[in-house]
């Protein structure tokens, strides 16, 4: 990279950082100096030069925003806070750290053991029975699981002491987070700081990360080769989605959410497209009560019913263990010094925050008689409601607390205020500089056996605030990147690296749940009806200002009349002539465009294919998921910005330019698994109804002027330029129908979409026992058919002659065909594993779910007119009967 010029580098670029009085800062010391440790990185980063810095670090900024790493929050998704500067430590200190976090893990699995065991705790006292039995979360159901070891990964969150000592805050057991968080931060601070990252002897991540894949391949039923290891997540609505989908495609496994699995005969199965395909390793992200519908908590749906009784006949391994949450509850840190002299026999070699427990009646009075100074937090753990639960303590009054932990003494303990060390902060505000802030830092264990695997650096969680970390959490933090130091040369490790047997050669990508596919399916026709959009919307812009306003009187309304019938804009718009002024539109159409508030408008639109997107983002390029995100950005800067018939064609070029670009990743670099034919299906059945919607309102009824309704058609319809190649200029009716309907040689004839159905159709699994044609398989090839019997010509002359109903008559057969076609593929595939989606017609609807968009029904399409009684007698097709659904 190219360096800065010397008189940005005349003085350190660390000049007037000062620490804040009375606590420990890890940059420099008492005395101001830099400490000893980090002398390297500050030599790199002062030869650097501040401006150089501030440029990388804006780089890094927009790779971390088109990447689309982000935590969603407690109230909505915001983009990874990480600062440029990581955060340093010397090996010797991490060895003390290390030492104290696998002796920690060793004495909570322990603790779970036996609590779940013979509960030898409670008998010799070292518990008091209450600690555990009024646990919400100790549930018979998980006695009866494998108890060897419980918790394979242990995370804690750590804070140094004005001394200088290092105390836990908080023990993670039941699923730890911050794994691709930690990942991520190295990933970008490296790449940001290259020499200061080679000089300064960084220990790598990767080791650990190889652990952990040999920790999950050591679960395996009968310890399988290459086993089947998938990454159960909580669903795009978890806090936590985006590390899950960045985990999975890091480590290689199958995301997958409760819906994509199943039980059968006590062996944990995933619905995929070619059948149910055996899993034999789980690692857990969702709360243990969720897990198993059928044993633990009945009123949730997200787990899986029987997964309990595959882990207690050995088919399946899970980490972590069902119910390990129940040790990291504030509770026992009260008891963690007695608990590691009880099991261990040695003394505990990384303190915990101190900790009472109301419980107890000397604990409760000392924390009645301390308030003032001391912190009040629920005893028990409860993921999801702990700081809800945190924030209505935070709001009683010291006479009201007190009552309440006289009330309910069990729910509650009391905490020592914890001051925070501070570590340098980079900040812009109001020129470029160092601050300081407060920091705490996230240490992550993998156990297998006996063997304790401690991450060397991780994620560090910095705040402007000494709030809890619970609080500053929810104003939100942000992170550094931990580096440790190695005493010598740095090894390099990669993860790709695995020496062993060789792996079997394949010609087929990753098994893919039906969830996905469905996703993906409905992220194609979503793009396609985002397309169509953006092209009727900027031919009517295009034609209502400058200088090429229509003069004719006919495309303007021709064009409203398609965008009311896709619920743009209101039906009042889509008459056949304009009867109001041409004012009321051109204000009236670029807000309806950006409104939120209607489900039809492109910018609902817009924002359900970044919904989908979001689902399916593990089975995506980085490139597509940067376009996907750049379309939604992009829109919602418009939406803020003021609206006029200018920006709104503006807003249209930028849309089909980046819609243009997806469309060209996809069919370059997508493999032709049965990810790729999904979102293909969805395309090509979207752009059947599209095309169709398109020649039914602008030529039925048939305008008395046909060329400019016929142009307007072929410009729509992105054919414009082919038919002048063939036609010249002429403008007639059998032409553009043959271009648009029957032309197989043209992708944007209906006949094209017919024929690719057929292909994709014909290439989805089905059973070898299945004789003859599938119902979906038939109804493609009637509708292939029908298109290439069509007689064009005959049609037009027809219409030409003023009897527009079998063109109409045609039209309305095919909108009640495809359809049946949808339903026969979903009932086929898709249906086991999603709601069923209400289809009024072949609209773009979402697929069913609390965030997705309501059903579209088009005025005057086939569900409205039936429901009216209306309209002649439809084309038949002569479609097949039903046939059964393959098991």
């Amino acid at each position: 990279m190219t360096r800065s010029t010397p008189s940005s580098t005349s003085k350190p670029w660390f000049h007037g950082y000062a620490p804040l009085p009375g606590c420990h800062d890890e940059f420099v010391l008492a005395d101001g100096a830099v400490r000893p440790s980090l002398q390297p990185m500050v030599q790199s980063l002062s030869g650097l030069g501040v401006l150089e810095f501030q440029r990388r670090w804006e780089q890094m900024r927009e790779t971390i925003r088109e990447n689309g790493f982000a935590y969603a929050g407690y109230d909505k998704a915001r983009p990874w806070d990480l600062d440029a500067v990581p955060l340093l430590m010397p090996s010797e200190e991490w060895r003390t750290i290390a030492a104290g976090l696998a002796q920690r893990a060793r004495v909570l699995n322990l603790t779970l053991r036996d609590l779940f065991g013979r509960q030898s705790l409670l008998i010799d006292g070292v518990l008091p029975p209450g600690v555990l039995f009024q646990h919400p979360g100790f549930l018979r159901a998980y006695q009866s699981q494998p108890r060897e070891n419980l918790i394979q990964l242990y995370a804690a969150d750590l804070n140094r002491t004005a001394e200088g000592g290092w105390q836990v805050l908080n023990d993670r057991t039941e699923s730890p987070s911050g794994l691709g968080f930690a990942l991520e931060n190295r990933i970008i601070i490296s790449r940001m700081l290259p020499e200061a990252f080679q000089q300064s002897r960084v220990k790598r991540l990767a080791p650990f990360f190889i652990e952990l894949k040999e920790l999950l391949w050591s679960l395996a039923p009968s310890h399988r080769e290459n086993p089947h290891v998938a990454l159960l997540s909580q669903g795009p609505d978890s806090p936590n989605y985006f590390e899950d989908a960045y985990l999975a495609r890091y480590l290689g496994y199958t995301l997958v959410e409760g819906g994509d699995l199943a039980v059968r005969g006590r062996r944990m199965m995933l619905k995929t497209l070619e059948g149910l395909q055996p899993v034999d390793v789980i690692l857990r992200r969702q709360n243990s009560e969720a897990c198993d519908p059928l044993q633990l908590n009945s009123a949730g749906n997200a787990g899986v019913a029987g997964l309990m009784q595959a882990l207690r006949a050995g088919n399946v391994g899970i980490a972590n263990g069902l119910g390990s949450g129940l040790v990291e509850s504030p509770v026992l840190l009260a008891y963690m010094p007695q608990l590691c002299s009880a099991l261990l026999g040695e003394p505990l070699l990384l303190p915990n925050v101190p900790t009472w427990w109301c419980g107890d009646p000397d604990a409760m009075e000392h924390v009645l008689r301390n308030l003032d100074s001391l912190t009040v937090r629920p005893a028990y753990r409860t993921r999801g409601l702990g700081q809800a639960t945190q924030q209505l303590i935070n709001q009683l009054s010291p006479d009201e607390l007190a009552a309440e932990i006289r009330a309910r003494p069990h729910w509650y303990i009391g905490q020592q205020r914890v001051a925070r060390s501070t570590a340098p902060i980079w900040s812009t505000t109001p020129s470029p500089h160092l601050q300081p802030g407060y920091v705490a830092i996230r240490g992550q264990v993998v156990i297998r056996g006996d063997r304790y695997t401690v991450m060397e650096g991780g994620l560090a969680r910095i705040s402007a605030t000494p709030d809890s970390l619970d609080v500053s959490l929810q104003k939100g933090e942000g992170s550094k990147d931990i580096w440790v130091l190695a005493d010598g040369p740095v090894e390099h490790v990669s993860l790709l690296e695995h020496p062993g047997a060789a792996v079997q050669l394949r010609r087929v990508g990753a098994e893919l749940p039906s969830r996905s596919a469905d996703n993906i399916f409905w992220l194609g026709r979503q793009l396609v009806r985002a397309e169509t959009l953006s092209r009727l919307l900027r031919s009517a812009a295009s034609r209502m200002g400058g200088e090429t306003r229509s003069t004719s009187g006919l495309e303007v309304p021709l064009l409203l009349r398609c965008l009311a019938d896709q619920g743009q804009i209101e039906t009042s718009y889509g008459v056949a002539e304009m009867r109001g002024p041409m004012r009321d539109i051109e204000q009236e159409l670029p807000d309806a465009v950006f409104d939120a508030a209607n489900p039809n408008s492109l910018r609902s639109v817009l924002a359900e294919i970044y919904r989908l997107g979001t689902t399916v983002r593990d089975r995506m390029s980085q490139d597509s998921w940067r376009i996907i995100r750049r379309l939604d950005e992009r829109f919602q800067t418009h939406a803020r910005s003021s609206t006029s018939l200018h920006e709104l064609l503006a807003v249209s070029n930028e849309l089909l330019i980046e819609l243009a670009a997806f469309s060209g990743i996809s069919f370059d670099s997508m493999t032709r698994t049965h990810a790729f034919r999904f979102l293909d299906l969805g395309r090509r059945l979207e752009r059947c109804w599209q095309i169709i919607s398109l020649l039914k309102n602008c030529l039925v009824p048939m305008p008395e002027s046909h060329s400019p309704a016929l142009e307007t058609v072929l410009e729509v319809a992105d054919s414009l330029m082919t038919y002048r190649s063939r036609y010249y200029a002429r403008l007639q009716l059998a032409p553009v129908l043959d271009l648009l309907l029957t032309d197989e040689s043209n992708p944007r004839a209906l006949a094209f979409q017919f024929a690719r159905l057929e292909e994709l159709i014909n290439e989805l699994p089905r059973p070898a026992s299945h004789a003859g044609f599938t119902r979906d398989q038939r109804i493609a090839m009637s509708l292939i058919y029908s298109a290439r019997q069509l007689d064009v010509q005959a049609l037009a002359e027809t219409h030409n002659l003023g009897d527009e109903q079998p063109l109409a008559d045609q039209f309305e057969a095919w909108e009640q065909v495809l359809p049946q076609l949808y339903e026969a593929i979903s009932h086929r595939y898709l249906v086991h594993s999603m709601a069923a989606h209400q289809l009024s017609d072949i609209g773009p609807i979402g697929p069913a779910g609390p965030s997705s968009q309501a059903p579209l029904v088009r005025p005057g399409g086939p569900a409205e007119r039936a429901s009216q009684g209306a309209g002649t007698e439809p084309r038949s097709l002569d479609l097949p009967p039903e046939d059964e659904v393959a098991p």
